[in-house]
Formats: C-alpha cells, sequence, structure tokens
C-alpha cells in the first residue's frame, strides 16, 4: 500500500469516526437535547463498538489480500472482493461504520449521535448508489453484475423456516 492511501484512508476514517461524533456529542447539550441512558447501554455500545472496528479492519485487510489494493480510491482493488464478509453484504465496512456510531450513541447516550449515525448512513447510501456501483459495474463488468445479484448492497437475513436469504438493501 502507498503511504499516501494510508494516510488519506486513515484521515477519512478518523473525520468520520472520531471527530464528526465528537462534534455531534458537543451539540447534544448546546441544543439542550437529554442524554437517553438503557440499562444495559453501555454493554451492548461497547460491543457494537467493537464489533464494527473489528468488521472494519477485518474487510480492510480482504481488500489489501484478495483485492490487491485498498478501500480508499486512490489506489482502488483490482480485484472484485468478494470473500469473507462480502459474501453477504456489498458494504460490510459502510454497515460497520454505522453500528459503530450507534454503538456510541448507546454507550453515551446522546441523541445527535442518532442523528449523526442517521445523516451518515443516508449520505453513504447516496454515495455508493450514485457513484461507487456505477464505478465498480464499469470496472469489473459482468462478474460486479452477477454479484449485485447475489448478494445484498447493505445486510441480508435467514427468514425463521427457510434456508432463502432475505436481502435488505
Amino acid at each position: 500500500m502507498k503511504p499516501t492511501s494510508i494516510a488519506a484512508g486513515t484521515a477519512f476514517i478518523g473525520l468520520l469516526v472520531v471527530l464528526l461524533p465528537a462534534g455531534a456529542i458537543q451539540l447534544n447539550p448546546a441544543w439542550d437535547w437529554p442524554r437517553w441512558q438503557l440499562a444495559g447501554g453501555r454493554g451492548v455500545g461497547s460491543a457494537l463498538v467493537l464489533a464494527g472496528i473489528f468488521v472494519y479492519a477485518y474487510c480492510s485487510g480482504i481488500f489489501s489480500r484478495v483485492g490487491k489494493g485498498t478501500p480508499v480510491p486512490l489506489e482502488p482493488p483490482e480485484h472484485l472482493v468478494i470473500e469473507g464478509l462480502y459474501r453477504f453484504s456489498r458494504n460490510p465496512m459502510y454497515v460497520a461504520q454505522v453500528a459503530y456510531l450507534l454503538g456510541l450513541f448507546f454507550y453515551r447516550g446522546e441523541l445527535s449521535l442518532v442523528l449523526y449515525a442517521a445523516i451518515f448512513a443516508g449520505a453513504i447510501h447516496a454515495s455508493v448508489v450514485r457513484t461507487e456501483e456505477p464505478e465498480l459495474r464499469q470496472r469489473f463488468g459482468e462478474e460486479y453484475v452477477r454479484y449485485t445479484d447475489e448478494v445484498p448492497r447493505w445486510i441480508w437475513i435467514w427468514r425463521r423456516g427457510s434456508r432463502t436469504q432475505e436481502n435488505i438493501g
């Protein structure tokens, strides 16, 4: 990986999951919003934060090992990544980032974090649909089209009593 890709990726992720959430936390008292605490919220929040970090790191490794590139547009993967968690979601890193942000909310209780997570999720969805998917379709052609037919954009769930998957997204 190029040092510029590492630096750009670290700065971008730092902005999205550290600086902007810290700003959202500051907005909560500024807007005089209450904190919302659930019994067990810190445990659930901690689990979501740790899971989000783990999934992001795991998927970054897959991008490097299998895709021969990075998630950063400066050094995109040479090969379509469809292994690991990418067999269940076309965007597990984004799902992990939203889980991380929701984990911060459950842990801390600031309602402004839910607002930030919703804005983040909406912006990511728009970016994926308008920019990333057309670029991937152009770069990987029919292989990517088949992949989109088989794997949902965001998450999947197994229906009770069924062996088929239900796509969400």
